[in-house]
């Protein structure tokens, strides 16, 4: 695809891909980086590399510019068809599924929390495992069960 040549070109993208465990499922270009302030153009093509829910360190703004995904949070799922503008609080649980060729602008802003996963227990609840833990700490178990790809 052309953009996508022309974008790693001028900006700096990182692949998301649960810490090299799944297929890249995420592609994310640097457009703009100044302090804590940061403009992200984002290409999902396929789901979160996790079946658990995560949060993020910060609060961001998304703005829908092409495809759609499903969005999975402890009180139900529902999809986002572009154009779309979301805001979402640092504290905010989702795991996102199904996207369709989806391409956002997101707007994020200063890190005011430790990020994680949380994991559903046995007994219902919710409970978060801080991100490195659970990607190659002591949590590493649970990420293996619950990952979404072969």
């Amino acid at each position: 695809m052309r953009i996508v040549y022309i974008l790693n070109r001028l900006f700096t993208v990182e692949e998301i891909n649960g810490s090299d465990d799944c297929p890249t499922y995420l592609y994310r270009w640097r457009l703009l980086k100044i302090g804590w302030f940061g403009i992200y153009l984002q290409h999902f093509v396929g789901d979160d590399w996790s079946r658990d829910l995560h949060d993020h360190p910060r609060r961001f703004i998304s703005f829908g510019l092409w495809g759609r995904y499903l969005e999975e949070t402890p009180h139900g799922s529902r999809w986002y068809v572009a154009p779309w503008i979301r805001t979402f609080p640092a504290k905010h649980i989702h795991r996102i599924i199904q996207p369709k060729n989806c391409w956002n602008v997101a707007i994020v802003l200063k890190i005011v929390r430790k990020w994680g996963f949380w994991h559903r227990f046995d007994d219902g609840s919710y409970r978060l495992i801080l991100w490195r833990d659970f990607v190659n700490g002591s949590a590493r178990d649970i990420a293996e069960r619950m990952k979404n790809c072969p």
